[in-house]
């Protein structure tokens, strides 16, 4: 049983720290502190989503433009330690949980129009999203 929960174990953290270093602007070989940033360019196609990156109390970018059925992929790139920050529609089409430094939230869009959002907790963080 010991066996078992290992292999878990390793690869729990093996694909932990993939996916920090697919968020992280460092090189794949450089180890040290990864929190705080993403490796992509704000508002880039990553497969199946667009990102929407969260750093220095903003949303980057301001305004996203995606084909209906397409999906929005928030990252909170903040550094380690820097509050909380959301994704919440003013209308409430969608709101994420309380996203800590590192952490993701998607939601697909499958009307046509614009979206408005902020951040719950910092409410002069707004951005939005066009469904064309």
């Amino acid at each position: 049983m010991r066996r078992v929960r290992r292999g878990y174990c390793l690869f729990a953290i093996t694909m932990i720290a993939g996916v920090t270093a697919c968020f992280s602007s460092r090189g794949p070989t450089d180890n040290t502190d990864l929190s705080g940033e993403c490796r992509f360019s704000p508002g880039s196609g990553v497969p199946g989503t667009t990102v929407v990156a969260i750093k220095n109390f903003a949303f980057a970018p301001a305004e996203t433009r995606i084909g209906v059925g397409g999906t929005v992929t928030w990252v909170n790139c903040e550094s380690a330690g820097v509050e909380s920050h959301t994704s919440t529609a003013d209308a409430g089409q969608w709101s994420s949980p309380s996203l800590a430094p590192g952490s993701v939230f998607s939601h697909t869009f499958t009307q046509p129009g614009t979206y408005m959002y902020h951040c719950t907790p910092h409410p002069s963080m707004t951005a939005s999203v066009v469904v064309e």
